[in-house]
Parts: C-alpha cells; structure tokens; sequence
C-alpha cells in the first residue's frame, strides 16, 4: 500500500492543483483505473480532486457544458460533489445552469451567481461573456446550501431567517461558511440601490449566537450596470436572495484581506446620519466637507468622483502607525447635492464615529506579502484551493493601474493550487475579530485539510 499512497500523493501534488494535461499522466490514471480499480479508488476517496475551468463563450448551453467538461478533466474524476459557478449578467442562467448540469449531474452542490468576470490560475476577465467553475470532489466533505429569498428593505429579518436555517452548525466543530447575496436593491433607490450586508450579519449572528469562520460577498453585474443579479444552486435561480454555502469535515477556512486605500486625510466626526446617509461632518453639511477633500469646488463633478470618494474606519491605535488590515473602507455611492448627504453602501456608520477621507493605494507588492503570510499561518495543514473575491473597483479600466491586481493573487496563490475567483460589489471578511462588509477591498480565501 506504501506503493500507492506515493502515486497518489504524487497525483495529489503534480496533477490537480496544476492542472498538466500530460498524456503520460493521463495513461498512468487509466492504467491504474483498469488493472488496480479497488486500489485506486480507496485512495481516490481519500483524496480532493479539484479543476477549474472558464468560458468566454456568448453561447450559454455551450460554455456551460465545456467548461464543466473540462474541469472535470483537469481534476481527474467523474464525479463532483461541488461546483462553484459564476458568469456574467449577459449569459442566460438558465441554459448555462442547464450545460454544467449535463456533465457533473443534478445531485453535486451547486453554488454561485452573478459575476461581472471571472479569475482563474492563468486567465481573468470583467468585460462581455464571461463563465468560470471549480469542480470539487470529496466524499469527506459535506457540502449544503441554504437560501432565504424576498430580502426587499428587510435585511435583517432575512438574517434572522437565515440564522434560523443555520443552527445546524452549532453541531459542527469547526464549519466554513460562504455568504453570497443579490446586492442589486428591487426596486432601485437613487440614495440606497444597494442591499447591505451589516443587518443581514446581525441577525445571523444574533441567530447562531456567534458567527463561524466564514466570507462573503455581495454579487453584483457592474459598476455601473445595474442589470438585476441572481443567484443559484442546484434547485433554482434566484433573485433578491441570500444564500449560504456550508462546507463540513477535514476542512478549514482562513482569509486574508487585500485593501487599496490610505489615509488622505485627519479625522473627522459624523455629526448627523439616517440609516445610509451622512448628513452631517463636523457640523457641516458632508458633500460640503466631501467637496473641500476633492479640491476646487468649482471643477467637482459628482457623477464622476461619487464612485471614488472612500470614507475610513481605523478599528485599531488611531494615531499609531498605519495598518491597512485595521481599516473597514466605505465607498460613497451617491450624493444629494439638495440635502447635502452623501450615500453610503453600508448604513453602519453613526453619528459620532471618526472617520478619514481615503485615497486609492494598491500596492501589488503587499498583496503577494498578504497572500504569503497566509500561506504561511497555514502551518502543517495542506491548502486544497483558493476563492478569491475582488471589488470590481480594483480593475485597471476603473483604477487606472499599468497591472490588474489580481495578477499578484494569480503568482502567488494561483500557481500552487486551483484558484476561482470573482469581481464583486461588497466584500465580507473578519477584520479585528469581527466579521462584517467591506467596500474596495479583496478577500483571499483558502481551504485547507489537516
């Protein structure tokens, strides 16, 4: 048996996280298949096949198909007990949905939603058609969706009911939870088109008396495309939902947080606010206070700097040296240049918090220091797989960089296991022991087996 645990860790290694396609690869698994079949699937179940896959293709049915086809291929299985699927708002779920489900069957866990673009090992993308999947297969690992649906103007109440759906994890030992939600409001509010996540993190944790190891995100079709966004799993699509993806057994969840933002100013207090409006800094009308930040008044042309003006939060020392894992960063995603408020996607922040105008900061070099100190934490535990999830305000077409930041993740992490990632509206993640949304930030998630 010594014999096959070295051809199975050599197939572990070599073959799934690379995904070499080499033919002698290939014979040998055949080989193995044929002439030692009991052999080989003992130590198939005791493995974790993995492949990722992506389609640009405009034909739905078709990329849906291929790219299973091939994720299934470049894990080595023939069958998949999760797969995570994204494409963007131009695709038709439906047929899409239909093609995956050709290939990997109506029982495997399905999970995913809408995405402006995809992030594979060697490819990303964020402008037309666009389709990625991660194939998982492991009879050790359970896998479970739950859905609350009809989240309107009530959050909270749909993390409540969430909270509710999830009290099975109370009977786990150490769960991972994956959060995806439409974060596209019906119908839209000038002011507020966004559902937040922070009443929804409420009530889950109210629920569960405490939230496990988890990050999320809000699913979104584009900065400024407000096409509707949905959700899916193997049952149905879904709109206006929240969805939660539970993954139990030999398996934890560690996460690394990559901001783009330092602080461009001293602090100033909120003085007045309502829900997700700021009313009020310093005792001043805040599109006021916002205007003096972005310079001559008379050259401000809100349409265009609303999306880029990023209030701070800095939950550690205040005035010790900067530490950019302690900051929760709110984009400003509207203005009332009438009442003088500026509209946040969060409604978090409370008259009299302190906060610092921020400006755009990625430094690619510290994103590969992040996701390395991550990797590291990991100690003697093996990575499986990473999920990567991006704000799509940190692409170079917005951003104005020379090179995509998820480059960096695609080096670092994409080289030494199956990477999916996507591009999203809200980002959630543990920051100084608390779980809660974030804007303008990258969420590095990987698994890992003992």
């Amino acid at each position: 048996m010594a014999f096959w645990n070295v051809i199975d860790k050599f197939w572990y290694k070599y073959y799934v996280p690379f995904h070499v396609n080499s033919v002698i690869l290939i014979i040998i698994n055949q080989f193995f298949e044929r002439y030692y079949q009991s052999a080989y699937i003992n130590f198939t179940h005791m493995s974790t096949k993995i492949g990722v896959s992506f389609s640009t293709s405009p034909h739905s049915l078709d990329a849906g198909r291929e790219m299973a086809e091939t994720a299934m291929h470049s894990a080595g299985t023939e069958r998949a007990d999760l797969a995570l699927v994204f494409a963007s708002s131009e695709h038709d779920s439906e047929s899409l949905l239909k093609g995956v489900k050709s290939v990997i069957g109506n029982e495997c866990i399905i999970a995913g939603g809408t995405s402006t673009g995809v992030i594979t090992n060697d490819y990303l993308g964020y402008e037309g058609f666009h389709a990625g999947i991660m194939i998982v297969s492991d009879v050790g690992i359970d896998f479970r969706t739950e859905v609350v649906e009809n989240i309107y103007n009530d959050e909270y109440r749909a993390g409540k009911e969430m909270g509710r759906k999830l009290t099975f994890l109370k009977d786990y030992d150490v769960p991972a939870l994956l959060l995806f939600y439409d974060s596209t409001r019906n119908p839209p509010d000038p002011l507020n088109m966004f559902y937040q996540a922070t009443p929804m993190l409420s009530g889950i944790d109210e629920e569960l008396g405490g939230l496990p190891s988890m990050a999320g995100v809000g699913l979104v079709s584009g900065i400024m495309n407000m096409k509707k966004t949905e959700l899916w799993d193997n049952r149905k699509i879904y709109r206006d939902s929240l969805m939660s993806l539970v993954l139990n057994g030999n398996i934890r969840l560690d996460t690394a947080i990559m901001h783009g933002c330092k602080p461009a100013s001293d602090y100033h207090r909120i003085t007045r606010a309502s829900g997700n409006l700021i009313l009020e800094v310093d005792n001043r009308p805040a599109i006021e206070v916002a205007t003096e930040y972005l310079g001559d008044p008379a050259l401000t042309n809100w349409k265009k700097a609303m999306f880029f003006i990023t209030l701070g939060v800095n939950k550690g020392d205040k005035y010790g040296p900067f530490m950019e894992e302690n900051y929760v960063n709110r984009l400003v995603m509207a203005v009332d240049e009438e009442t003088g408020a500026i509209s946040l996607m969060e409604g978090d922040l409370k008259e009299g918090d302190l906060f610092q105008f921020m400006r755009r900061s990625i430094q690619t070099d510290m994103i590969a220091k992040s996701a390395g100190q991550l990797l590291d934490s990991l100690k003697e535990r093996e990575p499986l797989f990473a999920f990567y999830i991006s704000c799509l305000g940190r692409v170079k077409r917005y951003f104005g960089t020379e090179r995509e930041e998820s480059e960096e993740i695609q080096e670092t992490i994409g080289s030494r296991m199956p990477l999916l990632g996507i591009y999203s509206g809200v980002e959630i993640a543990r920051v100084k022991g608390k779980v809660m949304p974030l804007d303008w930030t990258g969420v590095l998630c990987i698994f890992s087996r003992k």
